[in-house]
């Protein structure tokens, strides 16, 4: 096994920063890449970043806005910015990503102009070898692993190289777990998203236990059905990135999707809602792409069309509940 000495994570978001916090536990050399100069002399001169709360860094980490210096020293390059905005990050770093080099998607989202996976995307765009590609998922509320709070992930990766990347991940207060279902990793943190906003308009409801064990029971059915559609395995569904991160999202508030379901239940519409909450709310552009993917291949998936009515087609969410509770009667 060889020696990780060298590891970059593009984009200064939460996440991006909580995992270097991480990191820097077990290799020497990490480095976060900002979006320019100005960005990087701001984080270097302060040692921190605010994210909606204040994010500190550790003393070790590097900054830097040079991409191609940066990218071409490491020899993992972790992903932690919004799926927006993984075409123009990609485009940035291209040249540099030669096939020895491993990337982990830790973005919980669809590339908006293909509406494929992260991982997807960067095969079809880079040269990168398959087995080179990863992603990161799981119950990961980033202010709580800031905090040292403890949590547990799963790191999707070709097997040739599971054993070095979990060593690099595990702390004490952070338990790295890995898998060789790369897109069931990444369908479980896509959706999860979805599910989230309709729990978050549960809890405004305050519709009680039984409505949102129901709510979660029925939103894990339609992940395992739609992470077999993209040819996961069925089990990955009841990990850390299926099962462990739904329960998650579903009952924090720190997610921003389950703040956006609530403020949608207040009688906020999408643009108000989203004008209110700081950061990228993933589960939008998911909804979006996810409603699509599901007409097109007839896909049964009435908890996630019903979230998708709820907000493009202005929707009363109390309308979509009843609606999901009249269905036809059916087995489980």
């Amino acid at each position: 096994m060889r020696e990780i000495k060298n590891i970059s994570i593009l984009g200064s978001t939460s996440w991006g920063i909580t995992i270097a916090n991480i990191l820097i536990h077990n290799v020497d050399n990490i480095t976060i890449i900002t979006r320019d100069l100005k960005e990087e002399k701001k984080i270097n001169d302060e040692r921190l970043i605010s994210r909606g709360k204040i994010y500190k860094l550790n003393n070790k980490i590097k900054v830097s806005s040079n991409y191609e210096k940066t990218i071409e020293e490491s020899q993992i390059i972790i992903l932690a910015v919004p799926s927006i905005s993984i075409k123009k990050n990609i485009d940035k770093i291209n040249k540099s990503l030669t096939n020895e080099k491993i990337v982990i998607s830790a973005i919980k989202g669809f590339e908006k102009e293909s509406k494929k996976t992260i991982s997807q995307y960067l095969f079809d765009n880079t040269n990168l070898k398959q087995n080179n590609i990863g992603v990161i998922s799981g119950p990961n509320i980033s202010s709580e692993i800031y905090d040292g709070l403890p949590a547990t992930t799963v790191i999707g990766i070709n097997k040739i190289y599971e054993e070095e990347i979990r060593e690099v991940f595990n702390t004490e207060n952070f338990r790295a777990y890995s898998s060789n279902d790369i897109i069931g990793i990444e369908t479980g943190g896509i959706l999860k998203n979805i599910f989230a906003i309709g729990a978050g308009i549960i809890q405004e409801y305050k519709l009680g236990t039984n409505a949102m064990a129901s709510y979660i029971t029925r939103s894990l059915n339609e992940i395992k059905n739609i992470s077999k559609f993209f040819g996961a395995e069925e089990n990955t569904t009841f990990g850390n990135s299926g099962l462990g991160d739904l329960i998650t999202t579903c009952f924090n508030h720190n997610s921003r999707n389950n703040q956006l379901g609530t403020l949608i239940a207040k009688g906020n519409n999408l643009i108000t809602s989203q004008e209110k909450i700081y950061g990228v709310i993933e589960g939008i552009n998911s909804t979006k792409i996810m409603n699509q993917i599901l007409v097109d291949n007839k896909i049964e998936a009435p908890i996630i069309s019903e979230i998708y009515k709820v907000l493009f087609e202005n929707k009363n969410p109390k309308i979509g509940i009843e609606d999901l509770m009249k269905r036809d009667y059916s087995r489980e």
